[in-house]
């Protein structure tokens, strides 16, 4: 008799920890959802509210700022005056840019030259 208590009890702890690893599951896929719907959320919101032509040419404007780092360096790039950007006014691309975009592909492009001649 104490065998098959001591039995169904391990089947207990056992079905326990099935529904714990089935749980620990869904909780886990749950939060997945919710990072992904906040993430999405967190993107889409510059669209709503200030409209999507702001950032329609982003990817050519980090593209024509790593060029440019790329080809005069970094002390130019932190004192360069874009005027093709913010037509008529222009900007200071140094110090107005957020530069891990920026310096990272300039890295990798310096590295790559160092390697790849």
């Amino acid at each position: 008799m104490a065998e098959l208590e001591a039995g169904s009890i391990c089947m207990a702890a056992g079905g326990g920890g099935r529904l714990r690893n089935a749980l620990s599951g869904v909780l886990c896929a749950f939060t997945l959802l919710l990072i992904g719907v906040l993430a999405f959320s967190i993107r889409l919101f510059s669209v709503i509210k200030y409209e999507s032509v702001i950032h329609e040419f982003d990817p050519y404007f980090n593209y024509r700022v790593t060029q440019f780092l790329s080809k005069s360096g970094i002390y130019e790039f932190w004192n360069w005056f874009d005027d093709r950007t913010w037509y008529p006014l222009g900007r200071v691309i140094g110090g107005t840019v957020y530069p891990g975009l920026t310096l990272t592909a300039g890295t990798i492009w310096w590295y790559v030259k160092c390697f790849i001649p």
